[in-house]
């Protein structure tokens, strides 16, 4: 009776787990379209149009995962039937966690943002500076803000968070913060080291971002340029 008990309290507190990430996503979509409603307020004086509904967050449990090695993946437990696609973004309640890569019928995997291949589009808040977060196959909770120029005045504790120029996740999603700055004499750019929102040795539930405006974006950066993000 005791083994049966603890049996059904332990899937009861999964189920509930995933309730509150359920409702963390649908939190996450209402933060995205009040950031959306607050940018058109501040533009309808020049009539610049705002695309609302742009993005939705499918929630997904982490089941395999790694961070100790130079390329890093997580498994997910949804795939194509659950709307996860190729390319989707994946956060997690603290902040940005990687990019969809594999789909099957049900179950999905996903480029880590700990892995060598893996570049985030990311900004200092305080500045609008942006460049490129990338980790180094070091500190799993450590990351390199590249290509911030040296012209620009960026300070240890300055928040970051993704940029506009992102194609997978929402601008303003958290990062991390800046832990060390450094500058050479000659160097163009900044040595900046990030300390991670995201922990990934504990990830659990995740948020898969849908941006369903993508593939139109994709699609007019290839013909401009001849490759997307």
């Amino acid at each position: 009776m005791e083994v049966s008990d603890e049996v059904t309290g332990f899937f009861g507190l999964v189920q509930e787990n995933e309730k509150l990430a359920n409702e963390n996503a649908k939190l996450n979509s209402l933060l995205v379209k009040s950031q959306q409603t607050i940018q058109k307020m501040a533009m309808d004086s020049i009539h610049i149009p705002i695309i609302q509904n742009q993005y939705s967050f499918i929630v997904a449990k982490v089941i395999n995962n790694s961070v100790a090695r130079p390329n890093n993946y997580i498994t997910l437990n949804k795939g194509l039937l659950d709307g996860i696609k190729p390319g989707m973004g994946i956060i997690s309640p603290q902040g940005v966690v990687g990019r969809v890569m594999v789909c099957s019928q049900h179950f999905s995997t996903a480029t880590s943002l700990l892995h060598s291949k893996m570049l985030i589009s990311a900004e200092i808040s305080r500045i609008n500076a942006s460049g490129s977060l990338k980790w180094d196959g070091k500190d799993p909770d450590q990351a390199n803000l590249e290509f911030v120029a040296r012209h620009l005045k960026p300070k240890k504790g300055d928040t970051i968070r993704t940029s506009e120029y992102s194609n997978i996740l929402p601008e303003g999603i958290h990062v991390g913060v800046i832990r060390s700055i450094s500058l050479k004499d000659d160097a163009t750019f900044y040595n900046i080291v990030v300390d991670l929102a995201t922990d990934f040795s504990t990830l659990n539930f995740v948020y898969v971002i849908d941006n369903k405006l993508k593939a139109e974006k994709d699609t007019l950066q290839f013909q401009t340029t001849g490759q997307v993000e």
